[in-house]
């Protein structure tokens, strides 16, 4: 183990609750539930294969424990039955072999935050609009529906404990039911239960009391809540300081702190544009107002823990989107094998842009999350020679996953660099996690065998393709200029040059052509380092295609660092001054630049892939070679692909 990351395995305690190590699994919502709440079989298999790897505790995800306090629930008819009881004990016996302990999080209702329009049954403290529908409304809970709450947590404590978890966490963040008994936004009640910080926690407080005079003074109790909303109105940290001190006498045993609301989605799963551990220092401003312990999430490192923890900033480290791209991140740490972990690219495209399309969730670099049963790794009975046409993700991966399987696999690239596109748009430095993945493809396909030939291009009447078992053709994009007067002048650069190769060539005034994500990226990078930038986009608006919490979060970055949106504009010509442009009104006007970022997007190598598979019946063609996509749909075509071959 790497000496600077010793403390982070030492013995810990959560009340008398003792962890193997700091390191706890965030509740991540899977939607992969079986009909009516239930855990299901791919659940369990999931955290069980977290337990496997290591983690020191698992929270899972939030467990609807009630249908008679929040009617938005009733699609859940197993909340609060004995099925759902024996589910969580089925998960309870796959962790005991295990060094991990496992934490059953309570969820009582989603208040204002619920998708479901039911007039006159969704509850909250005050009569307050929908995050939705705002001509929709909760209703005031009376004080005897209150109590109805208060005795499901307790029967839900109780049958946790019975179940054989190790602690209970209270879910009460991101504007769920909970949390807005908490907020003077959202609580405008004058009775004993709204007004000051006091009454706003006495809900919740007396929740605690209950469930502790219910389980007993041991048996911990975890209370998940925001340090601060981070939107006009919203909680403030100084507000949740005084509640936190309220919930610490009430007997709370550990605070789960996270950000955000649904009004600030970007902070509740931060993108890579925050970069590490963006809350830390809220849990620092925690622990000096309570003696329990705090656990921090958000976009936590090895170092950005190691260092927290050396300076009393947080006790434990919540690591979630990391632990779905790699579950033995954990183990790899505690056996000096850091080089093997696949970093997670922070890129919410599957893990949480999976849901919000309607899927259960998933990984851009990890295929295997919540489907390790069906996608079990296996040595083929007959190993395959396999070959791969292109060095990038796609292809990296489609090498990496055959080898494991044990084929025999040789993948070639024309250039003399692998990485494809990913090698340039790595390059920003709050892209840090893509740079690190693209580095554990590259080294694990070395580590594995896989012949790289490099400097190499192959096309369909290549010798080296005629005693393959299987040609995995993976080529990639290639740039697109559009036939403009002016575009091939010396000082336009292609943004994927600009990245990698004629970065010191960039004047101080520039121009980024294109309003794609690429071509914000590249804008953000260049404003970050001082640079004058303005951004021209025919669209009515830029990134239109980032998945929400990423385009937030990259606006708020692009206004920060003053980058200017023209939009609506097409360019008719590139001068040598700068570019000029057309309003949708016909006007035109020149924009100044010393430098032309030329970001119009990317064409399928869709030719030489197509006439190799009409030539070859076994070669089957992937990534942005046959649609352009992300980067985690040209990983995972490579896992399918590869995975498939026997």
């Amino acid at each position: 183990m790497n000496p600077k990351y010793k403390k982070l395995f030492e013995k810990s305690y959560i009340g008398k609750m003792s962890l193997s190590n700091k390191f706890i699994m965030c509740p991540m919502s899977t939607h992969a539930w079986d009909t009516g709440s239930l855990l299901s079989d791919d659940q369990i298999d999931y955290y069980a294969e977290r337990a496997r790897g290591g983690v020191g505790m698992v929270i899972l995800e939030g467990q609807f424990i009630s249908t008679k306090v929040d009617k938005a629930f009733t699609s859940m008819p197993a909340a609060g039955t004995v099925d759902q009881a024996i589910r969580w004990a089925m998960l309870v016996d796959r962790f005991r072999g295990y060094n991990t302990r496992l934490c059953n999080q309570l969820v009582i209702g989603a208040g204002r935050n619920t998708s479901k329009q039911l007039d006159n049954f969704l509850p909250g403290p005050s009569e307050v609009p929908l995050i939705s529908n705002p001509d929709k409304k909760t209703y005031a809970m009376t004080k005897e529906q209150i109590q109805v709450m208060i005795e499901e947590f307790v029967k839900a404590a109780v049958t946790s404990k019975a179940a054989g978890f190790d602690c209970i966490e209270i879910h009460a963040h991101s504007g769920y039911l909970l949390d807005t008994f908490m907020m003077k936004l959202w609580n405008r009640r004058t009775d004993e239960y709204g007004g000051s910080n006091e009454n706003m926690a006495r809900v919740p407080a007396e929740i605690v009391k209950a469930i502790r005079t219910a389980v007993g003074p041991d048996y911990p109790i975890l209370f998940r809540m925001a340090s601060r909303h981070h939107f006009e109105g919203g909680r403030t940290l100084e507000e949740s300081l005084e509640i936190i001190k309220i919930l610490d006498e009430a007997g709370v045993d550990a605070f789960d702190i996270d950000t955000g609301s649904y009004e600030t989605p970007d902070w509740m799963v931060p993108p890579a544009y925050y970069g590490d551990a963006p809350s830390m220092e809220d849990a620092a401003v925690i622990k000096k107002v309570t003696n329990k312990q705090v656990l921090i999430t958000n976009s936590i490192t090895l170092d950005t823990a190691a260092e927290a923890l050396a300076e009393g900033k947080s006790d434990f480290f919540m690591v979630g989107r990391p632990l779905i791209a790699d579950p033995h991140l954990i183990r790899k740490v505690f056996e000096g094998k850091e080089e093997d972990i696949r970093p997670c690219i922070r890129c919410n495209e599957y893990c949480l842009g999976g849901i919000t399309r309607g899927r259960r969730a998933s990984c851009a670099v990890n295929a295997q999350a919540l489907q390790e049963r069906v996608f079990k790794f296996e040595i083929a009975d007959i190993a395959r020679k396999v070959v791969v046409i292109g060095g990038g993700p796609g292809g990296l991966e489609a090498a990496r996953v055959a080898a494991i399987k044990g084929h025999d696999v040789t993948l070639y690239e024309k250039t003399g660099t692998l990485g494809g596109q990913i090698t340039a748009a790595a390059t920003p430095a709050f892209k840090g996690q893509l740079a690190k993945y693209l580095q554990y493809l590259i080294r694990q396909n070395k580590k594995l065998g896989v012949k790289i030939h490099i400097n190499t291009e192959i096309t369909e009447s290549s010798p080296e393709l005629a005693n393959a078992d299987k040609i995995i053709v993976a080529l990639g994009a290639k740039s697109f200029l559009p036939p403009i007067k002016g575009i091939n002048g010396d000082h336009v650069i292609e943004v994927m040059e600009a990245h990698l190769h004629r970065h010191f060539e960039i004047g101080n005034k520039v121009v980024v052509a294109g309003g794609g994500l690429s071509g914000c990226d590249s804008a953000l990078e260049l404003a970050m380092e001082g640079k004058d930038v303005t951004i021209v986009e025919m669209l009515d608006e830029v990134a239109v295609n980032a998945f929400i919490n990423n385009r937030i979060a990259l606006l708020k970055k692009l206004a920060e660092f003053k980058v200017k949106l023209l939009t609506g504009k097409k360019i008719l010509e590139f001068t040598k001054e700068g570019v000029v442009i057309e309003s949708k009104d016909g006007s035109n006007q020149e924009v100044k630049a010393d430098t032309i970022i030329a970001s119009f997007g990317t064409r399928p190598r869709n030719t030489l892939a197509e006439a190799i598979c009409d030539q070859y019946p076994t070669a089957k063609a992937i990534g942005d070679c046959v649609s352009i996509g992300q980067v985690g749909e040209a990983v995972r075509s490579g896992f399918f692909t590869a995975w498939a071959i026997d």
